[in-house]
């Protein structure tokens, strides 16, 4: 399983570099795609429903993640589980934290000149709503779908994950702030980093346990892989 999660990150690593060197030449697939989804899904825009969106988008938003993450890490960490709360919160800060920003400014793409209804001042690509989601709903339910037995609970834990980050990213183009390219080069970037994030902690997660014991600290970090 460890080798199968190593491989299918980085199958979404190619990906989404496919489509970042598709936008950025400007291949005629990427922009089929974007006016097809753009057409299907703010054909259905309403009033009201713009303004539930609009509110419900910001769990995959900076604040939103940024608490959830800090609620997470605290939470490990009064757990004693000090390597897997390290972890988790540089992997939050470091995808799409850091890494979209660098992404971002590099390769400038403008906002759709669609429908717009929410104010957006970044860069689009990729979409830093769908990346945030991605990576902090998708490790937060592989790591619970790892952890517990019975296949009915992973089945739901699943269920809810994809749905909550498959809103997240309709909801951009729904909002007219990302072309369609945009949310699912997030999603492919943001899957490649929980994929490979697991990948590596469970190499590290022994070396920094050791290391904690050399300095008196006991750390009840999980291993995901049984």
């Amino acid at each position: 399983m460890k080798k199968t999660f190593s491989i299918t990150g980085g199958v979404f690593l190619l990906l989404y570099i496919l489509i970042a060197v598709s936008v950025v030449t400007d291949r005629q697939w990427v922009e089929r795609i974007d006016l097809y989804f753009i057409q299907a899904i703010q054909s259905k825009v309403t009033e009201s429903g713009a303004g539930i969106i609009s509110f419900w988008t910001d769990i995959g938003g900076t604040e939103g993640i940024v608490i959830l993450t800090l609620l997470v890490t605290v939470f490990l960490f009064i757990k004693k589980m000090y390597v897997a709360g390290f972890w988790f919160g540089m992997t939050v800060l470091i995808s799409p934290g850091i890494l979209v920003h660098l992404m971002k400014r590099l390769i400038d793409r403008d906002r759709p000149e669609f429908l717009r209804l929410a104010a957006e001042t970044s860069q689009s690509f990729p979409s830093g709503h769908s990346t945030a989601s991605t990576v902090f709903f998708g490790l937060s339910g592989i790591i619970l779908i790892l952890l517990v037995l019975k296949l009915w609970k992973r089945i739901i834990i699943a269920v809810m994950t994809l749905t909550i980050i498959l809103f997240v990213m309709a909801s951009r183009i729904y909002l007219g702030v990302h072309f369609p390219t945009d949310v699912l080069a997030g999603f492919s970037f943001g899957t490649s980093t929980v994929l490979l994030s697991i990948s590596l902690y469970h190499i590290v997660r022994p070396k920094f346990q050791g290391w904690l014991r050399s300095k008196d600290i006991f750390d009840k970090s999980p291993s995901l892989f049984q």
